[in-house]
């Protein structure tokens, strides 16, 4: 079982804060036994062998807002736990944002990565991936390898050197078609958690 975090959004017409997942997650993962995980629920009382963190919401620090600090906490919770029962996390856009961040990596506000797909060096050959942050991971911290950077020297991907941890900057739930970079790296994650690939 995966368990994989959530949006968080705010209701405009009354006060209610909804946790959300894109369809796109539910294509993605569809031959996968996966869970939303849900901000009300203490991670310790759910039942899984590797976490998904999703994309959306910005980081409290760069963005201070209530959804962003309820976002947070919970996510390091889950850090925390996966780092002391040794369980594999595969982190998305903002969740790798969070992961990096954790791993006292450092980000940067850039231009040119929101809305848009750019190119990135990926074992020495050039791929085109999607973005949609405007937050960037701009040094690894000492305990991440750096597996893909863009054209500004950004990183867009990487994995911790010694817990089964590995981050995107793109959006691999919304490629039609899975790019090579997306393909290794989730077989990567998916060998950690022992799932036919």
């Amino acid at each position: 079982m995966i368990g994989i975090t959530q949006r968080l959004e705010q209701n405009t017409n009354y006060y209610e804060i909804r946790e959300c997942l894109s369809l796109e997650w539910g294509k993605f993962l569809c031959d996968l036994d996966f869970v939303p995980l849900s901000y009300s629920k203490p991670i310790e009382k759910y039942k899984f062998n590797a976490i998904i963190f999703s994309g959306g919401n910005d980081l409290s620090h760069l963005n201070p807002n209530t959804l962003s600090n309820i976002r947070d906490n919970y996510e390091l919770e889950i850090i925390k736990y996966c780092i002391e029962f040794k369980i594999p996390i595969f982190a998305v856009c903002r969740g790798a944002q969070h992961l990096a961040y954790h791993f006292k990596s450092i980000l940067q506000k850039k231009p040119n990565h929101a809305n848009q797909n750019h190119k990135i060096n990926f074992n020495n050959e050039i791929y085109e991936v999607n973005s949609f942050h405007h937050y960037c991971i701009t040094k690894a911290g000492s305990n991440l390898e750096i597996l893909a950077q863009s054209n500004d020297g950004t990183i867009e991907a990487f994995r911790h050197t010694s817990l089964p941890f590995f981050g995107i900057m793109w959006h691999i739930e919304r490629e039609e078609k899975l790019s090579i970079p997306s393909k290794i790296i989730w077989n990567l994650f998916l060998e950690q958690i022992k799932v036919d690939i």
